[in-house]
């Protein structure tokens, strides 16, 4: 039992090691927000390359759209508006169907099916994204933080949702970021990664 725990503990040390070494982050998709135009996103699923994953976009002024992202890519590969269109048409028609997104296909967790946690913490204007695992930490990459134009007031910053595929090589985390005052912020943006 106790060398049961102590492989799978060296395990997940070597997996955090090899991340480390093979980590390919992609600088968070930053959506930013006009007045009071508030921007989510929604998780849908990774395609059948896992490379590429859909969120559904929403907000007052633009309405919904699925979007299709490639992690390390830049910007989203492709934008397909839902006005008057369901989520299940969207994901079959001619140009979404060649992605092969495969609905609810992301383990929802903010721990990955290989056991580490993920994590953050905010540090000067940015939020530090980390995986730990026992006394083991490493750096996925940093989400920079919204303020004001006088940088007098930061935006509260938090991980929304964290999204594994289940061999836990990628994973796509939505952040949320509120600002109130002149110029409120009330957006998500997306950051995505992939571990060797």
């Amino acid at each position: 039992m106790k060398a049961n725990r102590w492989m799978r503990s060296l395990l997940v040390a070597v997996c955090l090691a090899c991340a480390g070494l093979f980590a390919i982050s992609a600088a968070p998709s930053e959506v930013s927000a006009q007045d009071t135009d508030a921007i989510t996103m929604e998780f849908i699923g990774f395609g059948v390359n896992p490379d590429f994953y859909a969120i559904v976009q929403g907000s007052k002024l633009s309405g919904k759209s699925l979007v299709i992202y490639k992690i390390g890519g830049k910007g989203p590969s492709l934008v397909y508006p839902l006005a008057g269109v369901s989520l299940d048409k969207a994901l079959n028609s001619r140009e979404v169907a060649p992605f092969g997104i495969q609905k609810g296909s992301g383990v929802a967790s903010m721990t990955a099916p290989a056991g580490y946690q993920l994590g953050g913490m905010v540090i000067g204007e940015n939020l530090q994204l980390t995986l730990s695992a026992g006394g083991q930490s490493m750096t996925l990459g940093y989400a920079q933080i919204f303020s004001n134009p006088l940088k007098t007031k930061q935006a509260q910053i938090s991980i929304k949702g964290a999204f594994w595929t289940p061999d836990s090589k990628r994973v796509v985390i939505i952040l949320n970021q509120k600002l109130d005052g002149d110029w409120p912020v009330d957006t998500d943006m997306v950051a995505a990664y992939t571990l060797g």
